[in-house]
């Protein structure tokens, strides 16, 4: 059993190609075998009842034949029996006591007796009659019996002169072997006499072998050897030297009076056909061997393997062609998905069939270009939420899934690649192909931000980075005579710190580094976050110390500062910059606030109009050490408010970060995702964060719209949809409503204040 379960595992583990071959040549070689074998084992049977009907019915000529010789010689021997010499000699006293005339008048008759029926019968060697007293007249004509032993004790205790008497017709018939190498056929007959019946003597005829077997060769049993068996089971056969092979014969088996049947001899196996005959109560048996009766059936299954053989042959062709038709498209296919793994989306099953592997082939190629229209979107988001550091480690696995792509090594680099030039759209479509070409040389995914701008997300060493952007920096400014720019963020060992790179690389471009570059003669056009450029202001800082802030981290908000102080002292940073900093980072504390549902905690306006003096008054370290004071408040107060909040108001606040761009958001879908009643939902909800749903949610929206608007290129109608409204109509009304300005001059004003900076 475990040797099959292994050969049928290594069987499922061969190529496709090799299984269906296997699978083919298997099936026709059992299909055909079967059939030979069935057809074989019907023509053997067939074949056996004609032959043995045949062997039986010439047996019956034979028989008869034989038969009809039998009954002369009893008629004879009847005749001789009861003849008036044999009787009278036989019941008169002992003729042997008889004197001189008499005596030879006695033996004469009885000898003339005795050859009317040997003239009578053709075949009889010796007839030997014994009287009560026994006296024994022969007729020996070259049988080789010694008449004196007929009447010896021995010969007598045999019995055979005892079955005569007992038979009905007062003879018995039997093969006796006189001695070595000679036997002959006998029949006894008990005679007795006319008037009263008694025993008066026995009859003795030996037929000549030659006779016999002048019988048994001439029948019309050409083939196999002829015999016959004696009611003592002794076997008169024609064949010589074979006799062994006849005695072997298990008479036991032949149940009916004739029929024909199979033995298997010492020297193979036999077709014996056999008939009883009554009158002599012998059996008359033909043995073929049956290789001779089935010499037929040898050339029919000769000509069965040569069948086969080509049958197989030609199945092995057959199969081998269809099992190439089935596999090679299968084949392809695996291959095109292979590449659908490796990114590449364009590949396509041609099919020239109309069977089921071509309609396969079409639902895979629609299946591609369904997904082709889908994975720019989960690309999109993929990519977004990485800059966005939104993004849990299941659903990166996920997207890398999905994606096809994964980060293989520790290190995470953001490069943003701006075109500063107007282009059409023909050599915008000819940038994103360009961009594209690179993701499959390079270990990066890439996303298309605006009509001028392309983020590029690396995941390899910092030199491989460089090379990327300078390579692509420099084609784009050949191929398109544009003004183009890379800005290359710092490299981090965590994912999460995708965002602070991409940060980097904003502030860069935010900042007019290129332009100020320009006009100090660099033509390289790539530029990093730690470039002397950088001291013009400390995003690097800013954006880790916002990381911590948001995950509550004190400790590595400290030695942020720690480091921006001695970065500030070394490079010389100016005040102003210095003090932008810090009013971004008290902004970001009120941020935090907002988001925790602490407006308690905010910093009020007083405090903060004061904000620019005092940072203009006090040192450095005052200020970094005055900043962690009010941060380490905050963070304990944050702590202490979800502390008090309930599961669910916490679980709500999870619910509204995730879903604030769905335009069915709603106190009704955040009570039926708790499983709440909604006016005990929102009584609750305003209770505990202190602010009501709507307000919280509109805050919310408001932050996520002024950032999509001053940090990227999104239609008006896109950035409303990824803020929850379904409406921009209506977008735009609520934005105006709340800050006094329309989205379009929102934007324009804060591109207007980075271009003066």
């Amino acid at each position: 059993m475990r040797l099959f379960r292994t050969a049928y595992r290594r069987f499922h583990d061969l190529k496709l190609l090799r299984k269906l071959w296997l699978s083919f040549f298997f099936v026709s070689f059992l299909t055909l075998s079967t059939f030979a074998l069935l057809s074989s084992t019907y023509i053997k049977q067939m074949i056996t009842n004609r032959e043995g009907d045949t062997m039986v019915r010439n047996i019956g000529y034979f028989t008869g034949s034989l038969n009809n010789y039998f009954q002369s010689i009893e008629k004879s021997s009847l005749v001789l029996s009861y003849s008036l010499g044999i009787q009278e000699w036989f019941t008169g006293g002992n003729v042997d006591n008889l004197d001189g005339d008499e005596r030879i008048r006695a033996f004469n008759d009885i000898n003339n007796q005795m050859h009317q029926m040997w003239d009578n019968v053709y075949g009889i060697d010796a007839i030997f009659l014994i009287d009560r007293y026994k006296n024994v007249f022969d007729l020996n004509l070259g049988a080789q019996v010694n008449s004196p032993y007929l009447t010896s004790d021995d010969f007598i205790s045999q019995g055979w002169y005892d079955r005569a008497q007992q038979s009905s017709s007062s003879s018995y018939w039997s093969i006796i072997e006189w001695s070595e190498g000679y036997r002959s056929i006998v029949l006894f007959k008990a005679i007795y006499n006319r008037t009263d019946l008694n025993l008066i003597g026995n009859l003795v005829v030996s037929l000549s072998p030659d006779v016999f077997d002048s019988y048994l060769s001439a029948s019309n049993l050409v083939d196999g050897d002829n015999s016959i068996v004696d009611a003592n089971g002794f076997v008169y056969s024609a064949a010589k030297g074979r006799q062994q092979q006849a005695q072997a014969i298990d008479l036991s088996l032949l149940h009916q009076d004739k029929g024909y049947m199979t033995q298997r001899l010492d020297s193979g196996r036999y077709m014996v056909a056999y008939s009883h005959n009554p009158l002599t109560n012998w059996t008359y048996v033909h043995s073929v061997k049956e290789s001779v009766v089935l010499k037929d059936l040898q050339r029919i299954t000769s000509f069965w393997y040569w069948f086969l053989f080509i049958s197989l042959l030609l199945m092995m062709v057959v199969s081998a062609l269809i099992s190439k038709t089935i596999s090679l498209p299968l084949q392809k296919m695996v291959k095109l998905l292979r590449e659908v793994e490796r990114g590449n989306l364009n590949a396509r099953f041609k099919s020239l069939y109309s069977d089921e592997l071509g309609m396969m082939g079409h639902a895979f190629n629609n299946m591609l270009e369904k997904v082709s229209e889908g994975i720019p979107l989960i690309r999109e988001k993929f990519i977004r939420s990485l800059l966005e550091r939104n993004m849990s480690a299941e659903e990166l696995v996920e997207y890398e899934r999905k994606l096809g792509f994964r980060f293989e090594q520790p290190v995470f680099q953001v490069v943003l690649i701006d075109m500063q030039n107007d282009i059409d759209e023909r050599q915008l479509g000819s940038a994103e192909l360009l961009v594209h070409e690179c993701e499959t040389r390079w270990p990066l995914i890439a996303v298309h931000l605006s009509n001028h701008q392309f983020c590029l997300i690396f995941n390899c060493p910092e030199a491989e980075t460089i090379a990327c952007a300078e390579e692509l920096v420099r084609t784009m400014r050949t191929r398109f005579g544009a003004r183009t720019f890379a800005f290359v963020g710092n490299a981090y060992d965590d994912v999460n710190f995708i965002k602070t790179s991409f940060e980097e690389a904003k502030g860069l471009l935010k900042y007019g580094v290129a332009e100020r570059a320009e006009h100090t003669g660099s033509e390289a056009g790539i530029f990093c976050a730690g470039d002397s450029w950088q001291t013009q202001y400390p995003e690097f800082y800013e954006s880790r110390l916002i990381y911590y802030m948001e995950e509550g981290d004190l400790a590595n908000c400290t030695l942020v500062m720690e480091e921006l102080v001695a970065y500030a002292r070394s490079n010389q940073i100016a005040p102003p910059i210095i003090n932008t900093f810090f009013s971004a980072m008290y902004n970001q504390l009120n941020k935090l606030s907002i988001k925790l549902g602490s407006p308690d905690d905010l910093i009020d306006s007083e405090r903060l109009n004061a904000l620019s003096a005092q940072l203009s008054n006090e040192s450095l370290e005052k200020n970094c050490a005055d900043f962690l004071v009010l941060l380490q408040e905050h963070l304990q107060s944050d702590n202490r408010e979800r502390k008090k909040m309930s599961a669910n108001v916490v679980k709500s606040l999870q619910i509204i970060h995730d879903e604030f761009h769905n335009s069915e958001l709603s106190v009704d879908f955040i009570a039926r995702q708790l499983s709440l009643n909604t006016n005990y939902f929102s009584q609750l909800f305003k209770k505990e964060v202190g602010v009501g749903f709507a307000d919280y949610v509109s805050a919310l929206r408001m932050e996520q719209a002024k950032k999509l608007l001053g940090e990227t290129g999104l239609k008006i109608k896109d950035v409303a949809g990824r803020t929850g409204f379904a409406d921009p109509h209506y977008f735009g009304v609520w934005f105006k409503d709340n800050t006094g300005l329309s989205p379009s001059q929102f934007r324009k004003q804060l591109w207007n204040t980075a271009s003066g900076a």
